[in-house]
């Protein structure tokens, strides 16, 4: 090809790229032009206060340019003013999903405007867990403090009882009169009081005796198994074994159950008292003195001998939870483990873990602190009354009234400020541990059960 005409071409070729590149530039700038008309009209609108006519207008711009924070913003607050407030939430949102916050904002005020209006609209269940996403989001110091001074606010279920149970299983125990019966984990009845004797559920079942007949129930009160005996009381269920005391007997044994063929049997050994197995380790107490049993064949294990003077157990029975026991021994208690080794130093008084990773309650002098598996004291020796810690809580006495402080870990920028800290007032004459946002609680009109709202 001549030299002229590859020339030419590339004249040509050149001229054509300079002719699109100018007519795309063009179009792009005619349809920036239009998105500020179509924004400016629909500022106007909103400046008049027609919200609902320019609330088309910037959806047509947003769909054209969706990821403009200022334009989703503007939107959301035209949908506000409107009465819209199911899509102004869904556009503030779309911000906070997106980490956009709009021009002047950061995303931590995005989520307080958010939570306000989810306090006022939808509850604070909703807006509780919306602050758990900001924090994890912006750790940002304010979403900490509304979330610490929101999520304990509670409900007062209506019902009174002469005495309420720990949640144990989604149920709870309760007493009214010389009558046992069961509430759900909301605190509302899930079994009337019947009972002359009962057990926590465990699982499906727990061990009741109804109408001077020891047997075994399910959630429904349906009878499961019969015994052939009569129960003056029956301290503890495992959902296999429990541990009972025959009316004609002070002792109590141990029972078993099989669902295969709906049979009691009772073990021959009896004792003054038998704890509840946790970890394979159950109390025994016999003439006076307390031992370990060991059932799990730990090497090394805790002998069994009755060499101690108390053990320190919970309302369900339990010694060993956390792998820590508390046993007195010379009129003090002491910490051990599984191998029966002693941790840390001795207290007057002691309340067992109640999960793991918790802590301890426990009483040096006249007052109350709390302790790790360590033995370290991690909450000072401040309190007139403690129990140990459940579901990032404990309840402490002060000034005769009982409340609750928070245990919950927090990072570590948070942890001082925030840790051991008064969330619920001291207002009970009684207060026990919170177990999936549940807590039985007591009044001059009887014991009751406190919801957090931010569980409900």
């Amino acid at each position: 090809m001549p030299k002229y005409i590859k020339l030419i071409v590339a004249v040509i070729t050149i001229g054509f790229a300079f002719f699109t590149w100018n007519l795309f530039i063009s179009m792009d700038a005619r349809a920036t032009a239009e998105q500020d008309r179509l924004v400016a009209q629909a500022m106007v609108y909103i400046d008049h206060g027609l919200y609902t006519r320019s609330i088309p207008i910037l959806h047509e711009v947003i769909y054209e340019a969706e990821d403009d924070a200022n334009l989703i913003y503007t939107l959301a607050q035209a949908y506000r003013s409107a009465g819209r407030l199911a899509n102004y939430r869904t556009s503030i949102q779309r911000l906070l999903d997106y980490n956009m916050p709009p021009d002047g904002m950061t995303l931590t005020d995005v989520f307080l405007e958010a939570f306000e209006h989810d306090m006022a609209v939808r509850g604070t269940r909703v807006a509780v867990s919306l602050l758990r996403q900001g924090i994890e989001v912006t750790g940002d110091i304010r979403l900490v403090e509304l979330y610490e001074e929101n999520r304990f606010e509670f409900i007062r279920r209506r019902a009174y009882f002469d005495w309420a149970g720990i949640v144990w299983g989604n149920a709870a125990l309760i007493l009214q009169g010389e009558k046992w019966g069961f509430v759900n984990r909301s605190g509302n009845a899930l079994l009337g009081n019947r009972f002359e004797t009962a057990t926590n559920f465990i699982g499906n079942y727990a061990a009741v005796q109804e109408n001077g007949q020891l047997q075994i129930i399910n959630r429904g009160g349906a009878h499961q198994a019969l015994a052939n005996f009569t129960a003056e009381h029956i301290a503890h269920f495992d959902g296999s074994t429990f541990v009972v005391r025959r009316e004609e007997t002070s002792d109590y044994v141990v029972a078993n159950w099989s669902s295969g063929n709906l049979s009691v049997t009772l073990n021959v050994n009896t004792f003054e008292y038998l704890g509840r197995s946790s970890d394979g380790i159950r109390s025994v107490k016999n003439e006076g003195m307390w031992a370990l049993h060991d059932q799990s064949n730990r090497s090394p294990g805790i002998a069994f001998e009755f060499i101690y003077e108390n053990i320190a157990l919970d309302e369900f029975g339990r010694a060993a939870v956390n792998g820590r026991v508390f046993v007195k021994q010379d009129g003090q208690y002491h910490m051990i483990d599984y191998s029966g080794q002693r941790i840390g130093l001795p207290f007057d008084e002691a309340r067992p873990f109640f999960e793991i990773g918790g802590l301890a309650a426990v009483r040096r002098g006249e007052k109350w602190g709390f302790i790790d598996a360590n033995g370290d004291a991690i909450i000072d020796f401040i309190y007139e009354g403690a129990g140990s810690s459940s579901s990032g809580l404990a309840p402490v006495k002060q000034e005769g009234l009982w409340g609750y402080i928070t245990v919950d870990n927090h990072s570590a920028e948070h942890m001082e400020h925030f840790f051991g800290r008064m969330v619920i007032e001291p207002q009970f004459l009684d207060a026990k541990q919170f177990v999936s946002g549940i807590a039985p609680v007591m009044n001059g009109q009887g014991w009751f059960y406190i919801v957090l709202i931010a569980n409900e």
